[in-house]
């Protein structure tokens, strides 16, 4: 706090987050504000989090209005702790802005906001799936909560004058729906957002794979009600970080950065058609069940849209499993500034010799890790995922 003024900025939420969305206030100017009352939701490219004051006293000013989407750091309220003038207010506001005007440029110059980010700031993500399963635009839906939210009772109606069961208004269309798009829906910001960083890694990224098969029968008798196979290859993949330590860090294109921990993230897809990879975070020496809790809490956090940003903590690595598909092996793709991918398949049963010179039935699953060349050499990729076979072979 500075001169009994406390900002209300956009928070950084994750180490990739740059931008924020203003959704929603839930103060105005001249309310009193509790020290950790909730004051304002913002949306970064993968979650709605809610900003929490610092410090107890009043909302004097509002200087970022819902659907704004600002950098990091930009002033959008000030609480003052007691009565304060409109001078000193002004005052405090050129001060901040001259302090963020001297920032790195790319921190300094806005992005420029899609053509819909104002009706999306006015919808919850949930009710915004919701509408994109039906195939009708949120652009298209009127809102009748406050300052023209759209709520679940504008959705529903949307939903039900679609399907041709609804009233219509005086020029003929569908009561609540100023039209239903056909020709398809524009992307929803977090799958702008995931687009776009994959578009570059594929451009910018030397990614390549190696591959092996486990033999799991050892690794499957370890399923029970509360660990799951990608609990069994988490722990195994936690193992191989720390024989490897020199393998777990992030690369930002121009230095690496030593992962804590042996964080290890996990792909899951969401009812938005959005993969959202939460970071399970328990320690290497955990007990899989210990693990397996973890995971199973953010990965329900994930699935819902309420990922946090301790979901978000930065990782080596991603487990991303499409075995439960029938899918035997795949290439995923490396997400930036992470190194390294590792693609799981489906549980097989193939006949092997054993060494007896036998033919024996045997489960085996194929593991193909993604890595990018510029940290990670073909050596190295191949001893990583040698460890994590190990691992699954010998429980």
């Amino acid at each position: 706090m500075s001169e009994g003024f406390d900002p209300v900025t956009i928070p950084k939420w994750g180490i990739e987050m740059t931008h924020g969305t203003i959704v929603a206030w839930h103060k105005a100017v001249g309310d009193t504000v509790l020290a950790g009352e909730e004051i304002v939701d913002i949306e970064t490219d993968k979650i709605v989090n809610s900003f929490e004051a610092r410090s107890a006293g009043t909302l004097v000013r509002i200087l970022g209005n819902v659907g704004d989407e600002l950098p990091v750091g930009q002033l959008i309220g000030i609480i003052a702790a007691g009565a304060v003038a409109d001078g000193a207010i002004e005052d405090f506001i050129a001060s901040h802005s001259n302090a963020l005007s001297e920032a790195p440029a790319e921190a300094e110059e806005p992005r420029k906001a899609s053509s819909n980010a104002s009706v999306l700031a006015r919808i919850t993500p949930a009710l915004r799936r919701k509408l994109a399963k039906a195939g009708i635009d949120p652009e298209q839906v009127a809102g009748t909560g406050p300052n023209g939210r759209i709520i679940k009772a504008d959705v529903d109606r949307a939903m039900k004058a679609a399907s041709g069961s609804g009233e219509q208004d005086s020029d003929g269309k569908p009561a609540g729906v100023a039209a239903v798009a056909l020709s398809g829906q524009p992307l929803s910001p977090q799958q702008a957002t995931v687009a776009r960083k994959l578009s570059q890694a594929q451009s910018t990224l030397p990614l390549y794979h190696v591959t092996m098969n486990a033999h799991v029968e050892r690794a499957l008798a370890l399923l029970s009600d509360d660990a799951s196979v990608n609990d069994v290859i988490i722990a195994a993949v936690q193992q191989a970080l720390t024989v490897h330590p020199e393998l777990n860090q992030t690369f930002d294109g121009d230095r690496t950065t030593t992962v804590t921990g042996q964080p290890v993230a996990i792909a899951v897809a969401t009812e938005g058609n959005v993969v959202m990879a939460p970071v399970v975070q328990t320690p290497s020496d955990a007990s899989l069940n210990e693990l397996a809790l973890d995971a199973r809490e953010r990965i329900t956090r994930a699935r819902a849209g309420q990922m946090t940003p301790a979901d978000q903590v930065p990782a080596a690595i991603t487990v991303s499993n499409l075995g439960m598909y029938g899918v035997t092996a795949f290439t995923a793709m490396v997400t930036p500034p992470q190194i390294m991918v590792l693609s799981v398949g489906a549980v097989r049963r193939i006949p092997v010799f054993n060494e007896a010179d036998e033919v024996v039935a045997r489960s085996i699953m194929t593991l193909t890790l993604g890595s990018d060349h510029r940290v990670v050499n073909g050596a190295q990729a191949a001893a990583f995922l040698k460890v994590i076979v190990s691992r699954l072979e010998s429980h």
